[in-house]
């Protein structure tokens, strides 16, 4: 959840957006910060499901609930003064809410973090098969070249980890880890639709950032009713979960690690959006790029999760791939004709 928003924001930017110049000191410290945030949240969601399993559901719906209420707080105008009609946003709330929530309920199916962060970083390419669906776009070679690379990538790493599952589980949790899979693909490609419904309203309507994402929200929280069992349940987890004292006062642990999870989301949201502000989205891109590789070797070495020679083959191929996608690396031999 915590680049959703910036994710979209930055394919919509991709081929509008003017290089913007000069890189203030405080932009370099957002960036810094953000950074650190983003991958201490990753970490933090980690512990939490491992400590609570079913309880991804729950990390869904307190982020809804927090965006809602922020908004509220802070733009309370946005309940009645918006400008895109709310039926227009019937499936993009149905999209965002089943693609968060298949992107979080994955690691409730077996899916480890470092897969899920694999599959995130395809972001790039299934934008770019959906915006040539839907808008018959054109890109240029090295575009091409790195869809193929973080195609083979995400397969050769998903392939792997089903070796691991194969060697290491039974038929049952194989099965598990396949329905984990088949979550994220959707959510991968589902997300890419997203973004070009939101691209359509914001070329009718003009971009209404803030009013998109409260409205994808809180039309969103309705949903949830069909999570209930799973909700409840985790209630019970979370109050159920040892004690930790916080200035002389017991606390559930797994409440304060969800309390600093939402906490350390809102942050890292404003921190990315202010970034786009400041900076062109192929920068945002490298540090959101960076983010994921950071995120996912910490996760690698603190929390031992598997990862094999073929994994790192993968990860190497998604990571160039999307930053030749990006402009980060260059194709070699100059530039290239656009196709």
């Amino acid at each position: 959840m915590v680049e959703k928003e910036a994710e979209e924001c930055e394919t919509r930017t991709e081929n509008t957006e003017n290089v913007k110049t000069g890189v203030s000191i405080t932009s370099i410290i957002v960036m810094i910060v953000t950074v650190i945030i983003c991958c201490s949240n990753v970490l933090l969601l980690e512990k939490i499901v491992k400590e609570a399993p079913n309880c991804t559901a729950f990390v869904t719906f307190s982020a809804y609930v927090t965006i809602v209420l922020q908004t509220i707080v802070l733009q309370p105008g946005l309940l009645t003064n918006y400008t895109i009609p709310l039926h227009n946003y019937l499936i993009i709330t149905f999209l965002f809410y089943t693609t968060n929530l298949s992107n979080n309920m994955a690691l409730s199916y077996a899916v480890d973090m470092p897969t899920l962060l694999i599959f995130r970083s395809g972001s790039l390419l299934a934008n770019m098969v959906v915006s040539i669906i839907a808008f018959r776009r054109s890109y240029s070679l090295s575009k091409y070249i790195s869809v193929v690379m973080v195609t083979a990538g995400i397969i050769v790493a998903t392939l792997a980890s089903a070796d691991l599952k194969k060697n290491s589980a039974d038929d049952a949790t194989f099965s598990v880890w396949m329905t984990g899979i088949t979550m994220l693909t959707y959510a991968l490609f589902g997300s890419a639709v997203m973004g070009v419904f939101q691209e359509k309203l914001f070329a009718k309507f003009g971009k209404k950032s803030d009013e998109v994402l409260f409205f994808s929200h809180i039309l969103g929280l309705p949903a949830f009713i069909f999570n209930y069992s799973d909700l409840a349940q985790t209630i019970v987890d979370f109050n159920n979960s040892d004690p930790v004292s916080i200035l002389g006062v017991s606390f559930p642990f797994l409440w304060c690690c969800i309390a600093v999870n939402v906490v350390l989301q809102s942050v890292g949201i404003k921190g990315i959006f202010y970034l786009l502000s400041e900076w062109s989205s192929l920068s945002v891109t490298m540090v959101t790029t960076l983010r994921k590789f950071i995120s996912l070797l910490l996760s690698i070495f603190l929390f031992q999760n598997p990862f094999t020679l073929v994994h790192w083959i993968g990860t190497t191929l998604v990571f160039s791939g999307s930053a030749l996608f990006s402009g980060i690396i260059p194709l070699p031999g100059g530039k290239e004709k656009k196709q």
